[in-house]
Parts: C-alpha cells; structure tokens; sequence
C-alpha cells in the first residue's frame, strides 16, 4: 500500500478533496498512465490530465491544489523506484502550467545532433554544450532524452549501455537513422 506524507498540505490532504485525489492517483490504471508518461520523458500529470479534469472538474484547477498532486505524484514515483530529474518543466495545459519530470535511476542522459545537410546522419553525445563532435559536418542540435525505448524507437538504440561507453570513449556515437518506410 502507497503512504503519503503530507508535510505542508496535511490539512488540504486530511480533507475530502485530498482523500478523493490520493485514493484516485494511488488506482493502478493512473498510476500506469503517470509511468508511461515519465516513461517518454514528459512530466508525469502530462499523463492524467484528462482524467483528473473529468474527476474532479474545476476543483483541481485551484493552485493549492495542483500543487499537493504535485506532491502526491512525487511521493508515488519515487515509492515504484522513479528519481525526480526536473521540476517546473513548462507544460502546455489545462490543469497544469509546470510540472516535473521523472527518471528511472539507470537511465543516461544524451543529446543528439543532426547533419545539417543530412537529417539521418546523427551524432549522439553526453554533452550539448562543447560536444566534441565531427569535424566533417556542420551539426544542429536535435533533441534530449534518456529513456531506453525513445533510444530504440528514435535512433535505433538497443544497448544504451554500450552507448554510454562508446560516448565516454571516443566523445560521440555516429548513427546514421534508415528511412522509415509508410504504409500505403
């Protein structure tokens, strides 16, 4: 069974509301959806929006409120084995305007840039700033991201792992991403 401790929200946690938000955000249905959300790398409310909005209609648009999900959140990640990685990320919605991010605690942070010249030709390293990168090209950075599936999806990285080796080694790791065939 899920604890929370309240610490500065103990009166709002004790009250109907509170009880209500803890007993819908400890189900098992929203605590997958908070894991897949955290899962892609976007703040973990990203993935219960809807469901809180329909839940509890205006009430969890009140800032104390949103504030103590917040906390709540935190206190269910962190007891399934999650690491807060960023707070106040800026999010584009409705109840929520920031809200943090999650990791596991094996995942690697990387960054990717791309060829300017050739978008399938990526280098990935452990820096965004003075990456040591190819000389033979001029590089535009692309995107952030730790997950192992956004790896594999992404960049066709299997062994982040391997990954991390190859980038503490030699600086970098040049990929060069297959065109995706369409369905017609």
């Amino acid at each position: 069974m899920m604890r929370y401790n309240p610490d500065k929200f103990a009166s709002l946690s004790e009250s109907n509301i509170g009880q209500r938000i803890w007993a819908f955000l400890t189900r098992p249905d929203i605590i997958d959806r908070l894991e897949t959300a955290s899962g892609l790398s976007k703040p973990a409310v990203e993935g219960i929006e809807e469901q809180l909005l329909e839940e509890f209609r205006e009430d969890v648009l009140i800032d104390r409120v949103k504030q103590m999900v917040g906390h709540m959140v935190r206190q269910i990640l962190e007891q399934r084995g999650w690491l807060l990685d960023q707070s106040d990320v800026k999010v584009q919605s409705v109840p929520f305007s920031k809200a943090a991010r999650y990791r596991r605690p094996d995942w690697i942070t990387f960054h990717a840039f791309r060829n300017a010249k050739d978008p399938r030709d990526v280098v990935i390293t452990d820096r965004r700033q003075n990456a040591p990168l190819p000389k033979d090209a001029r590089w535009t950075f692309y995107a952030t991201f730790a997950s192992p599936l956004k790896a594999a999806i992404a960049f066709g990285v299997n062994d982040t792992p391997k990954l991390r080796k190859q980038v503490q080694t030699h600086g970098y790791q040049r990929i060069h991403i297959p065109r995706m065939l369409r369905r017609a």
